[in-house]
């Protein structure tokens, strides 16, 4: 035999070896890790059990690992998103996830919202501003309904359909997640379908970039805002502000933000109080849209402050503003609010429930270093049980007060102070 020939056969062969025994050792990874995972999400979580039979879970988690040898990493860390939705089926325990923080992802460069039976385009970059409106109708050619509701099985922090609309619209757009469940074929394009309001069809190719380059780009929104509230200059916070209307007699209180120590938040209510003060202000609207959550306790300090302004008038006049966001510790404080402060919650339902489990600790697995995040704690905060906080007066959004900016849950309880 040629002398050539069997030195590349040899190469072949070790090659080949060497590739098998990487797979095997990528496959016996992995067994660990889904192991490790199991082992102390039972030792961590409340309950685990709650919702899905040790059974089911255990078959689940066998299944995988029969299927490791056929499957990418990121498809075995999304078959670990699906198992671990399944653990509050979606309903409940939005806190048990796999939440892809500090995993490398790439997202293509559109916001999505969900205004029930059609998704819009509502921030995106400043090269495809006309997008913005647009319905989203397809990815690649496979209609949008489709993909909505395979992604739905996966996401994290989903307790209810608020909060899966909205980690829905976020997660659809992760080019790795489309890539696993076999939407695009390269996740670094695809060529994405809308309509406009006029019918007309467009199909446009986009890139997906990490979060690093997206943070690069100049992004065009479509805002929705009251424009006698602004954002005071001096406030050390971007999302945790207050302002005043009506010559001072009503306070509002954006807060969209939780801050990170004790003494920042007594700072921020003692401003409040003495603002109120002084001004003997008697309207108070807290703002707990978009706060994802954060430390329940420090809206507690931000309650025990307004507490003892007497000027505000307590019986009528306190308004909390809720949306499919609000969530965790957000929606713990809304409806303490509503407790303590007699307040009127306005908007749409909250993504989290008031009886339900919440308090999220986490931990990672071994070798992929995948964090997996799990409940410690069940909460029944009102009698009766209910997917997210129910709002005194619903205001749902609708696309047509969205195009045009207005702010149809702000304009509602200002309209009823002035009344």
């Amino acid at each position: 035999m040629n002398e050539k020939l069997i030195v590349k056969l040899i190469v072949v062969y070790l090659f080949i070896t060497s590739f098998c025994n990487a797979q095997k050792t990528n496959v016996e990874l992995w067994v660990n890790d889904i192991d490790f995972y199991h082992k102390t999400l039972e030792t961590k979580h409340i309950d685990l059990y709650h919702t899905i039979s040790k059974e089911e879970f255990t078959f689940e988690i066998r299944t995988i690992k029969e299927r490791l040898p056929e499957l990418t990493d990121f498809q075995v860390i999304v078959e670990l998103m699906r198992l671990t939705h399944k653990i509050g089926a979606g309903l409940s325990d939005g806190h048990t996830s796999v939440p892809l923080w500090g995993t490398e992802t790439n997202k293509f460069p559109i916001e999505l919202f969900d205004f029930g039976n059609e998704l819009r385009v509502v921030k995106t970059t400043k090269l495809n501003k006309h997008l913005l409106g647009k319905k989203l109708k397809s990815i690649e050619g496979v209609s949008i309904d489709k993909i909505y509701s395979m992604v739905s099985e996966l996401t994290p922090f989903t307790e209810n359909k608020q909060s899966s609309m909205v980690r829905t619209c976020s997660y659809m757009m992760v080019a790795e997640i489309l890539e696993a469940i076999e939407i695009v074929k390269n996740k670094t394009q695809a060529e994405f379908g809308f309509v406009d309001e006029n019918g007309n069809e467009e199909r446009i190719t986009l890139k997906s970039y990490s979060k690093e380059l997206l943070n690069n780009f100049q992004f065009e929104t479509l805002p929705v805002l009251n424009p006698i509230i602004n954002r005071p200059k001096d406030s050390p916070f971007k999302d945790l502000w207050f302002t005043s209307l009506d010559d001072s007699k009503t306070i509002y209180i954006s807060f969209k933000e939780f801050p990170k120590a004790e003494s920042e938040m007594n700072t921020f209510s003692e401003g409040v109080y003495d603002f109120i003060e002084k001004n003997q202000s008697k309207n108070l609207i807290i703002d707990l849209r978009g706060n994802y959550g954060g430390d329940l306790f420090m809206g507690l300090i931000l309650g025990g402050w307004l507490n003892v302004s007497d000027s505000i008038i307590w019986k009528s006049n306190v308004y909390v503003l809720i949306d499919r966001v609000t969530y965790s510790a957000a929606m713990v404080n809304a409806v303490q609010f509503k407790q303590l402060l007699n307040a009127k919650v306005i908007g749409e339902p909250t993504g989290a429930n008031p009886n339900g489990y919440q308090d999220l600790g986490q931990f990672k697995l071994p070798n992929s270093n995948l964090l997996i995040t799990y409940t410690k704690r069940l909460f029944r905060l009102q009698d009766e049980s209910t997917f997210g906080l129910q709002p005194d007066v619903f205001i749902i959004p609708k696309w047509i007060s969205y195009k045009n900016g207005v702010d149809e849950v702000l304009e509602w309880v200002l309209k009823d102070i002035r009344n």
